[in-house]
């Protein structure tokens, strides 16, 4: 047996299979079989089990055919397994020749195989055969301790000898460690021989294991980074560790950076090559903990310039030091710059403004451009209405670039006469207003302009779409100038839409109350009628007109009604009850304490949010009055084709078409303009302003005037 084993051995090292390996019992060709490696093995086995061998063998066939083609995935097991099956299998079957081939193939592959118990003595013979003339041991050991690969396979040795089984013939030992030098040693295995093997690494540098709490530590070593700390594995203490590797002996510098923590640094004294390893090194946590909130949902978080999400979000990486936080929105931004300290828990809530960035600042009084911009933006914080502010240069910087600013762009000079006409033409100063906001992303620009001294300046404020920006002298050394200057910047959006009772009534002399001439609408719909007279509202005397309104603009929400005390001319009086209208009013067109700009960006965002049609077509008449003032009238009738107010009384279709008159006359529509204003020629009660004159007379004496 021993010599037909050996003659068997060589012609698997030659690469041959005998035919009795290729063919089943007898020598007769066998069907090969289909699927997948473990598809296969799995119908092999339960041929196996049921002793159906000439069966299972093509499974086992096929499965080792796969596991050793020629770029197959690497199961070693699944192949161990297949060998020692069909060796088992063919042992029954009485194929002495293909049962060593096997056990010989198997060996190759796990030379520590060993057969589970249980199987048949006689197949285990053949087996422990095959191993001894296949299989030599090795005692080897490696100081220090440590990994190697023997023929590309990992072992761990220790100091002490240990015994690996390995095939026959010459094998290959390789071990490399961090700080040591590496060892190569060939040596030879004789079958059912122990050859000893014993290594030792030379020392060639040193380590150094160094431990932070907590992990993702930057670590550098005499000023060069080496990478970051990574958490140990199952580390309950919070410690993370890097090593550091090829150290030389003398002195170095060891730091430990982290952003929002403070730094370590220490010297590391490297007498001899070892390895080294540092205690827990902590660093202390500077972070503070931010909250913001935006008076518009869904606003998005700049901290230091970077998107941080939407708000409402809560923060608790922002690093002591100073900070600009910035939240951007539809209807204008929030700033926010101060110095954070570690500890601090701080809410912020930041209510929106209409954005105007300082795009131009000119030097005088002794300051220069820098200086004047953020004197500027320190002394306008506190303003509630807009948000005057210097950005960030880079912001800027990248907003001028590829524009044409003319000199002394929207600068004010303070001797020039206030008719003088302005220094850049209208269309480039509305085109560059425009280009600016879009690209810095807010609703207008300002430039700051020097007073006469270091505490007075001039803001110009310029919304996008504007070609004439509203003025505003700010002397910040006089409080009651500075709050009466500050006044006009926060002043409110007037009420576009007031409670109406849609009923004409006039002071009569000698009669108290409000005389009805001419019920309508509710009114009419409540009883109201000609000659009655209104005494009383809400429980209030009414003497005149201008208290019956006074009384009516009163009426806050939820309240949809008003109780009247009505006398008829008899002398009887009775209880009316009103369903409130809301109707229109306007601006007016010239009020030296209006901010025009800052008027058109809110009736812009009140446009958007109107929630009644009464609402949307105030909000679209006053823009157009806005626009007008501006001098932008095509964008002035565009907002009045939105403004649909029935026929009557007060701010009405004929104020409509009155104000459409005057944009078609500004824009040389002299025909269409001659139409618009017959229209409000006709609209004998409809008013500028519920308080206002009337349209008719105003249209006209337009019509008078000689065509143009």
């Amino acid at each position: 047996m021993t010599r037909r084993l050996i003659a068997t051995l060589a012609l698997v090292a030659l690469g041959c299979t005998p035919l009795a390996a290729r063919q089943g019992t007898g020598g007769s060709p066998q069907i090969a079989a289909s699927g997948t490696a473990e598809f296969l093995f799995d119908q092999g086995k339960k041929l196996f089990d049921a002793f159906q061998y000439d069966q299972a063998v093509p499974n086992f066939n096929a499965v080792i055919a796969q596991l050793t083609a020629a770029g197959a995935p690497p199961k070693p097991d699944l192949l161990v397994s297949a060998y020692e099956l069909r060796a088992r299998a063919r042992f029954a079957q009485g194929d002495s020749l293909g049962t060593e081939q096997d056990f010989s193939a198997l060996l190759a592959i796990r030379p520590s195989f060993k057969l589970a118990p249980g199987i048949s003595p006689r197949v285990v013979s053949v087996f422990e055969q095959v191993r001894k003339v296949t299989i030599g041991q090795v005692a080897a050991s490696l100081n220090p301790p440590g990994n190697v690969d023997i023929d590309g396979r990992p072992y761990t040795l220790s100091a002490d000898p240990q015994i690996i089984d390995l095939p026959a013939g010459s094998h290959k030992l390789s071990a490399t460690r961090t700080g040591y030098q590496p060892v190569t040693q060939e040596f030879t295995i004789t079958a059912s021989q122990v050859t000893p093997l014993a290594l030792t690494m030379d020392r060639s540098s040193s380590t150094l294991t160094v431990v932070s709490i907590p992990d993702n530590v930057e670590v550098l070593f005499d000023g060069t980074s080496r990478g970051k700390t990574v958490r140990n594995t199952g580390s309950e203490d919070g410690t993370a560790s890097l090593l550091l590797t090829d150290l030389q002996s003398g002195s170095h510098k060891l730091q430990l950076l982290r952003a929002c923590y403070t730094s370590v640094e220490q010297t590391v004294n490297i007498d001899q090559p070892g390895d080294l390893r540092t205690d827990p090194l902590r660093l202390q946590s500077t972070v503070a903990n931010a909250r913001i909130t935006a008076s518009e949902p869904g606003a998005t978080i700049f901290i230091d310039g970077v998107s941080r999400g939407q708000a409402p979000a809560d923060f608790s990486d922002i690093c002591a030091g100073s900070h600009l936080i910035e939240v951007r929105g539809s209807t204008g931004r929030f700033i926010d710059r101060r110095d954070w300290k570690a500890g601090d828990n701080t809410t912020v809530t930041a209510t929106l403004r209409s954005a105007f960035p300082i795009v131009a600042a000119k030097a005088g009084a002794g300051l220069t451009s820098d200086q004047v911009r953020t004197n500027a933006e320190r002394a306008l914080a506190s303003a509630k209405g807009v948000l005057i502010y210097a950005p960030a240069p880079t912001d800027l910087d990248s907003a001028v670039r590829g524009e044409s600013m003319p000199p002394d762009w929207l600068n004010v000079d303070p001797a020039a006469p206030a008719d003088a006409p302005p220094k850049v033409p209208r269309e480039v100063t509305r085109d560059l207003g425009k280009h600016l906001a879009s690209k810095l992303g807010t609703q207008g620009v300002a430039v700051i302009s020097p007073g006469p001294d270091a505490y007075t300046f001039t803001v110009s404020l310029l919304a996008a779409g504007s070609a004439d920006p509203d003025v505003v002298t700010i002397p910040t050394a006089d409080a009651a100038a500075r709050a009466a200057a500050m006044s006009k910047l926060d002043a409110p959006l007037p009420p576009l839409v007031r409670p109406s009772i849609e009923t004409s009534v006039v002071d009569l002399a000698g009669t108290s109350g409000a005389v009805v001439v001419r019920p309508g609408g509710v009114g009419a719909k409540a009883g109201l009628v000609i000659g009655d007279v209104i005494v009383g509202a809400a429980g209030a005397p009414v003497a005149s007109v201008a208290d019956l309104r006074a009384k009516l603009s009163a009426v806050k929400a939820p309240a949809t009604d008003i109780a009247l005390d009505v006398k008829k001319a008899t002398g009887e009086t009775r209880k009316v009850t009103v369903l409130l209208a809301f109707a229109a009013d306007a601006l007016p067109m010239r009020d030296p304490t209006l901010l025009y700009n800052h008027l058109l960006i809110a009736l812009q965002d009140a446009a958007k949010v109107a929630r009644t049609p009464a609402e949307r077509s105030a909000a679209a008449l006053n823009l157009a009055i806005v626009d007008m003032h501006l001098g932008n009238y095509d964008d002035a009738q565009a907002a009045l084709a939105d403004a649909h107010l029935a026929d009557g009384s007060g701010v009405s279709a004929g104020t409509v078409s009155y104000l459409s008159g005057v944009c078609l006359e500004s824009l040389g529509k002299g025909a269409e303009a001659q139409a618009a204003f017959t229209k409000a020629a006709a609209a004998t009660q409809a008013r500028l302003s519920l308080e206002g004159p009337l349209v008719a007379p105003l249209a006209r004496q337009r019509l008078a005037r000689p065509a143009r």
